[in-house]
Protein backbone atom coordinates (compact mmCIF):
# COMPACT_ATOMS: atom_id res chain seq x y z
CA UNK A 1 0.00 0.00 0.00
CA UNK A 2 1.65 3.36 -0.65
CA UNK A 3 -1.36 6.16 -0.28
CA UNK A 4 -0.42 9.98 0.74
CA UNK A 5 -2.24 11.48 2.60
CA UNK A 6 -2.44 15.59 1.72
CA UNK A 7 -5.05 18.11 2.65
CA UNK A 8 -5.87 23.41 5.47
CA UNK A 9 -3.69 26.15 5.20
CA UNK A 10 -4.96 28.33 7.88
CA UNK A 11 -8.16 28.76 6.75
CA UNK A 12 -11.11 26.34 6.54
CA UNK A 13 -11.39 27.13 2.92
CA UNK A 14 -8.45 26.06 1.90
CA UNK A 15 -8.41 21.86 2.64
CA UNK A 16 -7.35 19.71 0.07
CA UNK A 17 -8.82 16.49 -1.23
CA UNK A 18 -6.27 14.15 -2.17
CA UNK A 19 -5.04 10.85 -1.37
CA UNK A 20 -2.27 9.58 -3.85
CA UNK A 21 -0.53 6.61 -4.56
CA UNK A 22 2.76 6.70 -6.66
CA UNK A 23 1.61 3.74 -8.61
CA UNK A 24 -1.97 2.74 -8.33
CA UNK A 25 -1.53 -0.80 -9.45
CA UNK A 26 0.00 -1.35 -6.02
CA UNK A 27 -3.08 -1.18 -4.29
CA UNK A 28 -4.93 -4.26 -3.79
CA UNK A 29 -8.71 -3.84 -4.38
CA UNK A 30 -9.82 -2.83 -0.69
CA UNK A 31 -6.85 -0.50 -0.69
CA UNK A 32 -8.04 1.21 -3.99
CA UNK A 33 -11.45 1.16 -2.43
CA UNK A 34 -10.26 3.08 0.43
CA UNK A 35 -8.60 5.40 -1.45
CA UNK A 36 -11.40 6.22 -3.38
CA UNK A 37 -13.76 6.85 -0.41
CA UNK A 38 -11.12 9.06 1.51
CA UNK A 39 -11.01 11.41 -1.42
CA UNK A 40 -14.50 11.21 -1.93
CA UNK A 41 -15.13 11.92 2.05
CA UNK A 42 -12.87 15.02 1.71
CA UNK A 43 -14.79 16.41 -0.82
CA UNK A 44 -18.06 16.10 0.75
CA UNK A 45 -16.30 17.70 3.54
CA UNK A 46 -15.08 20.48 1.76
CA UNK A 47 -18.52 21.14 -0.11
CA UNK A 48 -20.54 20.70 2.67
CA UNK A 49 -22.48 17.80 1.53
CA UNK A 50 -25.21 16.13 2.58
CA UNK A 51 -24.12 12.56 1.57
CA UNK A 52 -21.09 12.56 4.22
CA UNK A 53 -22.31 10.78 7.10
CA UNK A 54 -23.15 7.95 4.82
CA UNK A 55 -19.70 8.27 2.62
CA UNK A 56 -18.36 7.94 6.47
CA UNK A 57 -19.97 4.73 7.22
CA UNK A 58 -19.24 3.58 3.88
CA UNK A 59 -15.52 4.36 4.15
CA UNK A 60 -15.04 2.58 8.23
CA UNK A 61 -17.18 -0.50 7.31
CA UNK A 62 -15.14 -1.16 4.16
CA UNK A 63 -11.95 -0.56 6.48
CA UNK A 64 -13.59 -2.71 8.95
CA UNK A 65 -13.27 -5.46 6.00
CA UNK A 66 -9.81 -4.61 5.16
CA UNK A 67 -8.62 -5.46 8.84
CA UNK A 68 -10.56 -8.28 8.88
CA UNK A 69 -9.02 -9.99 5.90
CA UNK A 70 -5.34 -8.90 7.47
CA UNK A 71 -4.77 -5.99 5.42
CA UNK A 72 -6.09 -7.82 2.04
CA UNK A 73 -2.68 -10.09 2.08
CA UNK A 74 -0.60 -6.67 2.68
CA UNK A 75 3.51 -8.14 3.06
CA UNK A 76 3.04 -5.82 6.12
CA UNK A 77 -0.26 -5.71 7.82
CA UNK A 78 1.15 -4.44 11.16
CA UNK A 79 2.08 -1.20 9.57
CA UNK A 80 -0.62 -1.42 6.56
CA UNK A 81 -3.91 -1.52 8.91
CA UNK A 82 -3.06 1.46 11.27
CA UNK A 83 -1.66 3.30 7.81
CA UNK A 84 -5.14 2.61 6.25
CA UNK A 85 -7.31 3.76 9.38
CA UNK A 86 -5.06 6.81 9.77
CA UNK A 87 -5.95 7.82 6.06
CA UNK A 88 -9.61 7.53 7.10
CA UNK A 89 -9.73 9.45 10.35
CA UNK A 90 -7.94 12.43 8.60
CA UNK A 91 -10.56 12.26 5.67
CA UNK A 92 -12.92 12.07 8.56
CA UNK A 93 -11.71 15.42 10.34
CA UNK A 94 -10.18 13.29 13.56
CA UNK A 95 -6.76 14.50 12.90
CA UNK A 96 -5.47 13.72 16.27
CA UNK A 97 -6.53 10.14 15.85
CA UNK A 98 -5.30 10.30 12.87
CA UNK A 99 -1.61 11.33 13.87
CA UNK A 100 -1.68 9.02 16.88
CA UNK A 101 -2.68 5.98 14.75
CA UNK A 102 0.12 6.94 11.79
CA UNK A 103 2.38 6.76 15.38
CA UNK A 104 1.46 3.34 15.41
CA UNK A 105 1.83 2.02 11.65
CA UNK A 106 5.65 4.11 11.87
CA UNK A 107 6.92 1.86 14.58
CA UNK A 108 6.12 -0.82 11.99
CA UNK A 109 7.37 0.79 8.80
CA UNK A 110 10.21 -1.98 7.81
CA UNK A 111 11.26 -0.32 4.53
CA UNK A 112 12.07 3.63 3.13
CA UNK A 113 9.10 3.58 1.13
CA UNK A 114 7.15 2.69 4.16
CA UNK A 115 8.67 5.01 6.27
CA UNK A 116 8.65 7.80 3.58
CA UNK A 117 4.83 7.22 3.57
CA UNK A 118 3.83 7.65 7.64
CA UNK A 119 6.73 10.51 7.87
CA UNK A 120 5.10 12.44 4.88
CA UNK A 121 0.90 11.57 6.23
CA UNK A 122 2.82 12.73 9.91
CA UNK A 123 3.83 16.16 7.89
CA UNK A 124 0.64 17.17 6.37
CA UNK A 125 -1.34 16.56 9.11
CA UNK A 126 0.57 18.72 11.65
CA UNK A 127 -0.39 21.23 8.99
CA UNK A 128 -4.23 20.54 8.89
CA UNK A 129 -3.64 21.62 12.47
CA UNK A 130 -1.82 24.03 12.23
CA UNK A 131 1.58 23.00 13.91
CA UNK A 132 3.68 24.12 11.26
CA UNK A 133 6.81 23.55 13.39
CA UNK A 134 6.51 19.93 14.10
CA UNK A 135 5.44 19.45 10.51
CA UNK A 136 9.04 20.94 9.17
CA UNK A 137 10.37 18.57 11.48
CA UNK A 138 8.80 15.33 10.08
CA UNK A 139 9.54 16.77 6.62
CA UNK A 140 12.79 16.52 7.71
CA UNK A 141 12.88 13.30 8.44
CA UNK A 142 11.41 12.19 5.56
CA UNK A 143 13.61 14.02 3.63
CA UNK A 144 16.21 12.36 4.72
CA UNK A 145 14.66 8.80 4.42
CA UNK A 146 13.25 9.88 0.66
CA UNK A 147 15.48 12.58 -1.04
CA UNK A 148 13.70 14.37 -4.15
CA UNK A 149 10.74 12.58 -3.79
CA UNK A 150 7.85 14.92 -5.13
CA UNK A 151 5.08 14.02 -2.57
CA UNK A 152 7.63 14.55 0.47
CA UNK A 153 9.26 17.98 -0.94
CA UNK A 154 5.39 19.50 -1.71
CA UNK A 155 4.43 18.45 1.75
CA UNK A 156 7.84 20.42 3.21
CA UNK A 157 7.73 22.91 1.04
CA UNK A 158 4.24 23.70 2.33
CA UNK A 159 5.32 23.57 6.05
CA UNK A 160 8.22 25.61 5.69
CA UNK A 161 6.21 28.52 3.91
CA UNK A 162 3.63 27.99 7.11
CA UNK A 163 6.53 27.99 8.95
CA UNK A 164 8.00 31.17 8.00
CA UNK A 165 10.52 30.28 5.90
CA UNK A 166 9.55 31.25 2.83
CA UNK A 167 12.71 31.58 1.19
CA UNK A 168 13.27 28.29 1.78
CA UNK A 169 9.95 26.74 0.73
CA UNK A 170 10.85 28.56 -2.49
CA UNK A 171 13.69 27.26 -2.79
CA UNK A 172 12.42 23.49 -3.25
CA UNK A 173 9.45 24.60 -5.67
CA UNK A 174 12.40 26.11 -7.99
CA UNK A 175 14.11 22.93 -8.03
CA UNK A 176 10.25 21.21 -9.45
CA UNK A 177 10.57 23.69 -12.22
CA UNK A 178 13.34 21.35 -13.75
CA UNK A 179 11.12 18.43 -13.56
CA UNK A 180 8.92 19.22 -16.88
CA UNK A 181 8.44 15.82 -17.99
CA UNK A 182 6.76 15.46 -14.03
CA UNK A 183 3.83 18.34 -15.07
CA UNK A 184 2.04 15.52 -17.75
CA UNK A 185 -1.08 14.25 -16.88
CA UNK A 186 -0.82 11.44 -14.73
CA UNK A 187 2.39 12.17 -12.34
CA UNK A 188 2.39 12.58 -9.05
CA UNK A 189 3.11 16.25 -9.12
CA UNK A 190 0.03 16.79 -11.99
CA UNK A 191 -1.88 15.08 -8.73
CA UNK A 192 -1.09 17.55 -6.35
CA UNK A 193 -0.76 20.25 -8.85
CA UNK A 194 -4.78 19.50 -9.50
CA UNK A 195 -6.14 18.80 -6.46
CA UNK A 196 -3.97 20.65 -4.03
CA UNK A 197 -6.37 23.33 -2.85
CA UNK A 198 -3.54 24.78 -0.91
CA UNK A 199 -1.29 25.69 -3.46
CA UNK A 200 -2.59 28.13 -5.33
CA UNK A 201 -2.99 30.39 -2.35
CA UNK A 202 0.49 29.61 -1.64
CA UNK A 203 1.37 30.91 -4.79
CA UNK A 204 0.95 34.77 -4.00
CA UNK A 205 3.64 34.39 -1.50
CA UNK A 206 6.34 31.99 -3.31
CA UNK A 207 7.34 33.01 -7.08
CA UNK A 208 8.40 29.52 -7.92
CA UNK A 209 5.18 28.06 -6.72
CA UNK A 210 3.63 30.48 -9.55
CA UNK A 211 5.81 29.85 -12.17
CA UNK A 212 5.45 25.84 -11.63
CA UNK A 213 1.44 26.41 -12.17
CA UNK A 214 1.24 28.35 -15.22
CA UNK A 215 3.79 26.19 -16.86
CA UNK A 216 1.75 23.24 -15.32
CA UNK A 217 -1.36 24.60 -16.93
CA UNK A 218 0.17 25.55 -19.95
CA UNK A 219 1.46 21.36 -20.14
CA UNK A 220 -2.55 20.54 -19.76
CA UNK A 221 -3.49 22.78 -22.18
CA UNK A 222 -1.68 21.73 -25.00
CA UNK A 223 -2.22 17.84 -24.02
CA UNK A 224 -5.27 16.42 -25.95
CA UNK A 225 -8.50 17.24 -24.73
CA UNK A 226 -6.51 18.88 -21.63
CA UNK A 227 -7.73 21.83 -20.00
CA UNK A 228 -5.52 23.16 -16.57
CA UNK A 229 -7.51 24.53 -13.20
CA UNK A 230 -6.12 25.71 -10.35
Amino acid sequence: MTCLDTSPLDTAGLDSTVVTAANPAELSPLEAAIMDLCNALHEARLEGSGATAEIERDLFELLERYEESGADDHPNPAWAIPNQRALALSAAGRLDQAIDTELIALQHADNPRRLEISLGNLAERCIKLHRYDEAVAWFLEAQRVAPGRTPILITGAQALCLAGFRDQADAIFATLLDSSDQLQPGTELDAYLRFETRLSRLADELPSLRRLLDAWQRVQASAPGGEAST
